[in-house]
């Protein structure tokens, strides 16, 4: 192919010039293509108002040396160049301000096009118990039909790779260096079985080393990428409360495993829990939340049916007062809808909200997306 009319080299060139935040999307917003953007030059590039000294003095230079050798580089390896117009460029990463204006893959780009991910992330040194509850969950998590997101690193990374993979589903590492970078070689046959059925995906260059920063910068992605960022044994000081922070900026969910309260190494789980972070004691916990959004299939859950024909809501104690136990008696054994109970109770909409609440204290009810419940098993 002429490197002149290959459109990757334009897209390669645009985001390295931008580097790491805001831009690319922006850009591409006046102009139809990266070649397009590249073509226009310097006059209208300072018109869009959109860049900083740094980037206009890279993007003047116009030297696409390095994007070329980019470009040759992921051929001969057999990886992905995805760009902010591809048809595989993740729709949940489209979403957050700092997006990459390039991926690099390896493996199956459309995975990256289902929206339902999961981030499930923390310590590296983790203890035998969080790496078997990171391994229960995340095999959980595919047997519903969710793509598990980590880092490809060590510990809980490892065991979430793996337990997505044996639950039979799909998986992505996003790197803190290029896909060609001699990193973490223990995790080589990990990221080999990533890719055969998911992916491995970094912003930077393929054979570039990670730096001070570079993972951090990558947690942007984890939980840029997912819907939901889950986090199992952090300390204090833990990479995976950044990863959180970001998802929290990003206006994602985050969903934490308690923890041992005189354990150092649960210090951050359990702050996040009382700083607002769902408490997570089975996969459920996180699915239930996904469940009628993605029409998640949960009786594939180790074998089990989640929603048994015969499953009978608890009696209401002796203890309840008319009002709760006239919303209670609404309820059969499917969700019911707020407005529903509204007109099923006869309540005001703000003496329901108040009764429910007290149910769901009670441990009779339990919300669900869309202003939904459902009687506790």
């Amino acid at each position: 192919m002429n490197e002149e009319k290959d459109e990757r080299v334009y897209s390669v060139w645009l985001s390295h010039c931008i580097g790491v935040g805001p831009g690319s999307f922006d850009a591409l917003s006046f102009f139809p293509s990266a070649r397009a953007f590249y073509e226009a030059g310097a006059a209208e590039w300072y018109a869009t108002g959109l860049f900083r000294p740094a980037q206009l003095r890279r993007m003047e230079k116009r030297d696409l040396t390095d994007a070329k050798r980019i470009v040759r580089q992921c051929d001969e390896n057999a990886w992905h160049i995805i760009d902010v117009n591809s048809e595989y460029y993740p729709v949940n990463l489209k979403e957050i301000v700092d997006a990459p204006g390039v991926l690099y893959v390896w493996g199956d780009p459309a995975c990256l096009k289902d929206e339902r991910m999961i981030a499930v992330v923390g310590a590296r040194d983790a203890t035998r118990y969080s790496i078997e509850v990171a391994h229960r969950l995340t095999a959980d998590f595919a047997r519903a039909g969710m793509t598990v997101v980590s880092g490809g690193a060590l510990g809980i990374d490892t065991a979430a790779h793996r337990g997505a993979l044996e639950g039979g589903g799909k998986t992505v590492a996003v790197m803190g260096c290029g896909l060609g970078a001699s990193y973490l070689s223990e995790n080589e046959g990990l990221r080999r079985d990533v890719a055969a059925s998911g992916a491995v995906i970094s912003e930077l260059a393929p054979f570039s080393k990670p730096f001070q920063g570079s993972f951090p910068q990558r947690n942007r992605l984890i939980s840029g990428l997912s819907k939901g960022t889950v986090v199992i044994e952090a300390g204090e000081n833990s990479g995976s409360l950044g990863t959180a922070e970001h998802a929290y900026r990003q206006n994602r969910d985050v969903f934490a495993v308690p923890g041992d309260v005189i354990s150092s190494s649960f210090v951050g789980s359990n702050v996040l829990i009382a700083n607002g972070a769902k408490p997570v004691f089975r996969a459920e916990d996180v699915l239930y939340d996904y469940e009628y959004l993605y029409n998640l299939d949960l009786s594939a859950l180790r074998g089990e049916s989640v929603r048994k024909p015969a499953r009978h809501k608890p009696l209401a104690p002796e203890t309840l007062s008319d009002v709760q136990r006239k919303v209670y008696a609404c309820f059969d054994c499917e969700p019911v809808g707020f407005d529903a109970l509204v007109a099923q109770s006869g309540l005001s909409a703000p003496l329901l909200s108040q009764t429910l609440t007290e149910l769901q204290i009670i441990g009779l009810i339990r919300p669900l997306p869309g202003k939904r419940f459902t009687a506790a098993d």
